[in-house]
Order: C-alpha cells, then structure tokens, then sequence
C-alpha cells in the first residue's frame, strides 16, 4: 500500500480527512438553517413522544365513555392516592411493590389497592384548543380501578361466560369522590349492533411496566402530597 513521507498508509490518512470534513459539515448543521430544521426535528420527535405515551383513564361525573380492554386480567398492586404541585391527584405505586423503602409510606400517606387495565378510549386524542375528544381513533391508556369496579368486571366476566377483551363497553360513572359508581353496558355502534374488538397493535409497556413505583427523586420533583389534607 503505498505510505505518505511520515509513514501513514495513504488510505488511512485519506480516512481521517474524511472524518474531519464530516465532523465540520455536522458542526454546520448545527447553526443556520441546519439549526432551525434540528429544532423542529426535536419538536416532532417530542410530539410523537407524548402521542405514543399512555395516558391514565378517567372519566368526569356523569360522563359515558366506549371502552375496549386490550387484558383479560388485571395487574393488582398497592398504591397511594396523592396529589402533585398543581393540584391533580393521582395513583401513585408504592415502592414498597418493589421491596424498596417508601417515602409516602414513612410521610403517613395511607395505602390503597388497585387492579390496572390497558384500554382502548374510544373517545380518541384530546383537543387541547378545544378542550373536547376527536373521536379520530381508539387511544390506548391505562385504568386504575378499586376493588369495587374490579369485583364488578369480575362479575360480568362470570356472568357472560366471556373474557374482558372478547367485549366493548359503554361505561358511564355517576357521582363523584368516594359516592362515585360506573355502569357497564353492551356498547352498539350506529346500525344499533353489538361492536365488536377492534384488532389492535398495542404500544410495548404492559400494564405492569406502567405501574412501577416512582423513585424518590422523581416523588420530590412532583411534590406529592397526602390528597386527604
């Protein structure tokens, strides 16, 4: 292979020089126009990212959802029903789940139950501008429950002599706080027939995976607080 005067082999000092001009040409990208169209790469790339995220299902008083479940069976764990440092109230898991100490445990908070489905909301994406669903398409998002709507799906299961997934749902919840209640029925699409499961190709995290106790930082960050206070 023929050598430069220092002895390198031509090929490799022609590699490096390559691996020079690239590294400049990605540092140009970098600014200018090639700036602009990173950032909104990013920006695209951060949408796509909390569109494919699965969100918690709840419904407000009074209000009817169709639903599908993408599980037959639930996944059960002990958690703690907390409010962030905006005011929204959520269920936390305990991190006593994973054998680890829990910070909201040691603070007093007092633990519930809760068995978590993976559901289809019918109701679509949400408007943001508009502060209503799209019914656009089925969004995938994960269900909380307590033992009594648990009890309840149960019931309809052994009733129906079906699984969870082999039926679609209108859900309805009256009330609020703790005098709330949820009415399932046989859901009919507008023809007035039974609707039956869409196929679908979920997103990667099971229901397990998505009620993983919070780290003690991540619990600091969002200022969870006893939602009984």
């Amino acid at each position: 292979m023929p050598r430069t005067s220092e002895g390198r082999p031509r090929r490799r000092m022609t590699e490096e020089v390559d691996e020079l001009l690239s590294s400049r040409k990605t540092e140009r990208k970098t600014q200018g126009w090639g700036a602009v169209a990173k950032r909104q790469a990013d920006i695209a790339e951060k949408r796509e990212a909390a569109e494919n995220s699965v969100r918690d299902f709840w419904l407000k008083p009074d209000e009817t959802a169709t639903i599908q479940f993408l599980q037959d069976e639930p996944y059960c764990f002990d958690a703690h029903q907390v409010k962030d440092k905006k005011g929204n109230w959520a269920i936390v898991p305990c991190q006593l789940n994973t054998g680890r100490h829990c910070v909201l445990c040691s603070d007093g908070v007092k633990q519930t139950w809760r068995a978590a489905f993976k559901i289809l909301d019918y109701r679509g994406s949400w408007d943001k501008d508009k502060k209503k669903f799209k019914y656009d398409k089925p969004v995938e998002k994960i269900w909380k429950v307590g033992s009594t709507i648990a009890q309840q799906l149960k019931q309809i299961v052994d009733k129906k002599g079906k699984e969870l997934t082999e039926m679609v749902f209108e859900v309805t919840r009256s009330g609020s706080g703790k005098d709330s209640s949820y009415n399932f029925e046989q859901a009919f699409d507008d023809d007035d027939r039974k609707m039956k499961p869409v196929d679908w190709e979920g997103l990667t995290p099971t229901a397990e995976e998505l009620c993983q106790p919070p780290t003690e930082d991540e619990i600091d960050e969002r200022g969870y607080t006893d939602e009984t206070d």
